[in-house]
């Protein structure tokens, strides 16, 4: 091995430890190679095996402050180190590589007062703040804008999130994870956001720290006052064995995948492109009989179907050992699957790329199924992101991959950073946010070109952060054009009639958010209006709506229990908690900036309806908590003991690390969940 590549001798290293009983006597000289390859955190009985050099350096890679049995790998100890002088780091490594541990290490030191981490996904806030709960002695972690800040903090959010703070704090450090996502030339809106996001915290801190996996290199120069080191590296902790499977015949791909998986031992992650193509190979799994029985999931499984409906897969699924995750699922189900299958209680985990976003699991074997993503081939680095899955480290030393046609052509993305690169095609979006001292020329000409007869001012255009302005001013000069009665339609308060929502519905799905096809349950304006009505009426009740989805004599899930839950918890989630929020806040600016020109002195107040939407209508708390883990019938036991609806989550939270847990009269489960949060938070 010593003769062979770096990469070489690594991985034949890490294939030794997967067989490591075989070859007990030679504990001292596996000790030493470990040494010599930097895989410092599989050495076993340095006390007794290793040399005096060896155990030395051992202990040279423990990180400050944490805990005895964490030993950093040689590379995270470099960048830990480097971190810890000031510098700031943009790394490129492996999934198995570590790249979180190296954060929660440098939280850990304590030499830091703020700290801020940007993550893709509200499930990895969910990840993040579980991990970092260790240091609520030393740090507040926050991980919503309403939360007040303390001495020493640590935020974790989204970029929306992010830039929803009011007044950040002078931070020493700022993480990006999943640094890849800058780049907008796959998507506009949430890189866009990410970019400003950036760009705020490149204002307000020290040092940043970027990781992701699987980049060649950054497009543009980050800004001059800011040094920054890309470090691009193959450490692995963990190899994979690829296997190409016959390309099964037109119709026979999942009867393949069966096969497949019937050899499989280990845990095992089946990649789909679709939520609706997860259904169909978690149905056939069950249906081959695959998959343990798992009394443990029985509870969960009897929520599952009181609260969305008895005949939803999920359900069924869970009480089967097959997990199904994918992006319309409640938070809490989808956290409770992710743990539940890294604990060995499901043996088989079908999921979409909700999965592939950093969100850790413990999967030996990785079954990419599909080889599309909305329709487009997955290039390299998705491929790599989806394999790099198997595999675990201390679990799974050897993972298996098996894919059902050869692999991409290997080619790594050079990433585009528009916010400092600012090409032709940079969104405007991002521009506006931009001062002039920051721009290129040929940025200021596209923006003095947009702005010479807008009829927003600069001010309002910038408020509505990630919207294309030139959509706003679309919207602007309709409104304009509005006959007086059609135009008070939109200076409503509160809460509105039909016809001011439908109103409202038209110019967004015109001009801000148009709809291709049918997306989430929503074609049209008015349909869009009626499903809004409904989950208001309901106050979001996913078992009404789904009951009522059914029923409907024109609805396309009739008589499909799991279309018609899914349908309505992507509508919930995207529509009501995500998209109307913001697109509702845009309209109500450009409303009562074009109004009063018009001579309407009626002002618009969107902020209550824009209120519930953000809890997507529910009864109090319990939009909150499932971002917590806590299910709706758990809530529903808690609600009587915590502050009244409005309340911030400082408060809700403070009550439920005082609350008595025996005046709450759980079951087992529920007591394991709420356990775990109190734990946690």
């Amino acid at each position: 091995m010593y003769n062979g590549r770096e990469a070489d001798g690594r991985e034949s290293l890490i294939r030794v430890l997967d067989r490591r009983e075989l070859f007990e006597p030679l504990e001292a000289m596996i000790n030493s190679l470990l040494a010599r390859y930097g895989l410092y955190p599989y050495m076993a009985g340095v006390d007794d095996t290793a040399t005096t050099a060896d155990a030395l350096l051992y202990e040279l890679h423990r990180p400050l402050d944490y805990d005895n049995d964490v030993v950093l790998h040689r590379v995270q100890a470099d960048i830990y180190r480097r971190i810890l002088d000031g510098e700031s780091i943009i790394l490129s490594a492996p999934t198995s590589f570590g790249k979180s541990l190296v954060l929660d290490a440098v939280a850990a030191s304590g030499r830091f007062e703020n700290i801020a981490v940007v993550v893709p996904t509200l499930a990895l806030i969910d990840e993040t703040r579980k991990r970092l709960s260790r240091l609520r002695d030393t740090y507040k972690v926050i991980t919503h804008p309403s939360q007040t800040l303390d001495e020493r903090n640590i935020l974790v959010m989204t970029q929306e999130r992010l830039l929803d703070v009011a007044e950040l704090p002078r931070l020493d450090l700022f993480m990006i994870d999943e640094f890849y996502k800058l780049d907008s030339r796959n998507e506009e809106n949430r890189p866009v956001l990410l970019n400003h996001a950036l760009h705020r915290l490149m204002t307000h801190s020290r040092a940043f720290y970027m990781a992701g996996p699987n980049v060649r290199d950054l497009a543009a120069a980050l800004p001059a006052q800011f040094t920054a080191t890309f470090t691009s590296t193959d450490f692995k902790t963990v190899v994979s064995n690829l296997r190409v499977m016959p390309k099964p015949a037109r119709g026979d791909e999942i009867a393949a995948l069966v096969e497949v998986c019937r050899e499989l031992e280990g845990p095992t992650l089946i990649f789909c492109s679709s939520p609706e193509k997860t259904r169909k190979v978690a149905e056939a799994l069950l249906t081959a009989g695959l998959g343990d029985q798992s009394p443990e999931m029985a509870p969960v499984a009897t929520w599952v179907a009181e609260e969305y409906h008895p005949d939803w897969l999920v359900a069924r699924a869970l009480t089967n050992g097959v997990g199904i995750h994918h992006a319309r699922l409640p938070r809490w189900l989808g956290q409770y699957t992710v743990g539940a299958f890294n604990s060995g209680i499901l043996q088989f985990f079908v999921c979409t790329s909700t999965m592939i976003e950093g969100v850790n699991t413990s999967a030996k074997n990785v079954v990419v199924f599909d080889h599309k993503i909305k329709n487009r081939n997955i290039d390299y680095f998705t491929y790599s992101n989806i394999a790099g899955r198997s595999g675990r480290m201390r679990q799974h030393f050897v993972g298996e991959v098996i894919v059902f046609r050869e692999p991409p052509a290997e080619e790594l993305p050079i990433v585009d950073v528009p916010v400092y690169n600012q090409a032709s095609d940079t969104p405007l979006s991002l521009l506006i946010q931009l001062s002039d001292e920051e721009l290129t020329e040929e940025s200021k000409r596209r923006l003095e070109g947009m702005l010479a007869n807008a009829t927003l001012p600069l001010a309002v255009l910038r408020e509505s952060r990630g919207i294309d302005p030139e959509r706003q001013l679309a919207l602007a000069r309709e409104i304009a054009r509005m006959a007086p009665s059609e135009a008070v339609l939109l200076a409503w308060n509160g809460y509105p009639t039909w016809e001011e929502l439908l109103a409202c519905c038209q110019l967004i799905v015109t001009h801000l958010r148009p709809i291709r096809g049918r997306e989430n349950g929503v074609s049209s304006a008015r349909q869009l209006t009626f499903r809004l009505r409904l989950a208001q009426t309901t106050q979001g009740d996913v078992r009404q709506l789904v009951n009522n989805e059914l029923s409907g004599t024109s609805s396309t899930t009739r008589d499909d229990p799991d279309a018609a839950v899914e349908e309505v918890l992507g509508f919930l989630r995207q529509w009501v908690g995500f998209d109307m929020p913001r697109l509702l806040s845009c309209l109500q600016r450009v409303v009562n900036h074009v109004l009063p020109q018009r001579g309407i002195a009626r002002r618009a107040n969107y902020s209550p309806y824009v209120a519930a939407c953000e809890s997507m209508f529910l009864p109090a708390h319990v939009a909150l908590l499932d971002e917590f883990g806590m299910p709706p019938s758990l809530v529903d036991k808690l609600r009587p003991h915590l502050p009244p609806a409005g309340s911030g989550i400082d408060a809700v939270l403070a009550e439920i690390r005082r609350l008595d847990v025996k005046s709450l009269q759980l079951d087992q489960t529920e007591q394991s969940l709420f356990d775990e949060l109190r734990r946690t938070i």
